[in-house]
């Protein structure tokens, strides 16, 4: 039976809301007020995202969004302390929130609706600096042990943060010290994590310099250059991604050598403010046209048929809060790092090495 137009449009839920934007740029809508309302009563990003029903690493997404836009914090971070860290709304962020919900009032409509409780915790966190090799790890152990696993890549400083806030179980991190040459250990204290965590030796990964087939480099100085000049477009990666650490570091130094300044230097790349979440999002976004050059793992530039040229070995590592390390499934992830299937993995992908400390811990 052939339902017509005329028929159908009576039928059709006709809802309004209120939706508020700066610049141009969408900064609240109904969920994400809802998000701040529930942050405000568990004090947990966490909590609240689970009870809203959305990605740990979207409701981030979200927080961090509003405070780029608007340029104020919306959520305070507490660190360390008897009880660990948490979340809060700051003062600025409880007066957005009465705002939009004043505007509700005003126009009639339905005050925001918070559910009551939300769905299990999962039974083993891991948030931090995206990895291919560790998206197909966790697939293993999902399907081995049955675990409810749940996986945030929110950038190597971010899953310093959910530990800090209690938020997660296990960080993972490439964040790079020039002083030291070291990876991951002189950031803790920047988290107040120093003697609450243990840091385990991961695997070593190779990042490139990664370009459409189209162009052409000799080495890594012409890429930088290429990006000063404004004469190739990069697709970036999220702020506090261990990547993103790496390539201002490499402006940096770039700058330095030929006399530059580097804040007018960033702010002069094109593409510098398009900010992708994962090595292979980077990689899309090339094959797509929406950029020219990116920093990302040989694996992914592989995967996507990019040209690239070598920029250095890192290490990728996992960080454990103390007192979660004797947790079931944590110490099973423990474990699984010195087996075959593991190592199989690494062997398996371009642009991984085994680390003969593997496994290991490095720093407790």
């Amino acid at each position: 039976m052939t339902v017509t137009i005329d028929e159908l449009l009576p039928k059709l839920v006709k809802k309004v809301d209120i939706l508020l934007e700066y610049n141009g740029v969408k900064v609240l809508d109904r969920r994400v007020a809802e998000l701040l309302k529930l942050i405000d009563r568990y004090g947990s990003i966490l909590l609240a995202s689970k009870s809203l029903g959305v990605p740990y690493s979207r409701a981030w997404e979200w927080v961090t969004k509003i405070e780029y836009v608007l340029g104020i914090k919306v959520v305070e971070r507490r660190r360390g302390g008897v009880k660990g860290g948490g979340t809060s709304l700051t003062d600025d962020g409880r007066k957005l929130l009465k705002y939009y919900e004043d505007l509700l009032k005003e126009y009639g409509l339905h005050e925001l609706q918070l559910k009551k409780g939300f769905r299990g915790i999962p039974q083993l966190m891991i948030a931090g600096s995206h990895d291919i090799v560790l998206e197909v790890f966790i697939g293993y152990l999902r399907r081995k042990y049955g675990v409810d696993i749940e996986v945030s890549w929110i950038g190597s400083s971010g899953g310093l943060a959910a530990l800090m806030l209690n938020e997660t179980d296990i960080a993972t991190a490439h964040l790079y010290d020039e002083v030291s040459g070291t990876y991951n250990i002189p950031f803790l204290r920047n988290y107040w994590l120093d003697g609450k965590v243990v840091v385990i030796r991961g695997y070593q990964r190779e990042l490139v310099f990664a370009y459409h087939p189209s162009l052409s480099f000799s080495d890594v100085d012409e890429i930088l250059e290429g990006l000063v000049k404004g004469e190739v477009r990069l697709v970036n990666r999220n702020v506090g991604s261990g990547t993103r650490v790496l390539l201002d570091t490499l402006i940096r130094r770039f700058c330095k050598d030929h006399g530059l300044n580097y804040r007018d230097v960033v702010s002069n790349i094109r593409g510098y403010g398009l900010q992708v979440r994962t090595h292979v999002d980077v990689a899309k976004a090339i094959i797509e046209g929406r950029g020219d050059v990116g920093l990302m793992l040989r694996c992914s530039a592989e995967l996507y048929n990019l040209k690239y040229i070598h920029v250095k070995w890192e290490n990728y590592d996992f960080i454990i809060l103390r007192d979660r390390s004797s947790k079931e499934y944590v110490k099973r992830f423990i474990d699984e790092l010195a087996s075959n299937e593991l190592m199989s993995l690494i062997r398996r992908y371009p642009g991984y090495k085994v680390n003969e400390e593997l496994g290991k811990v490095i720093y407790s």
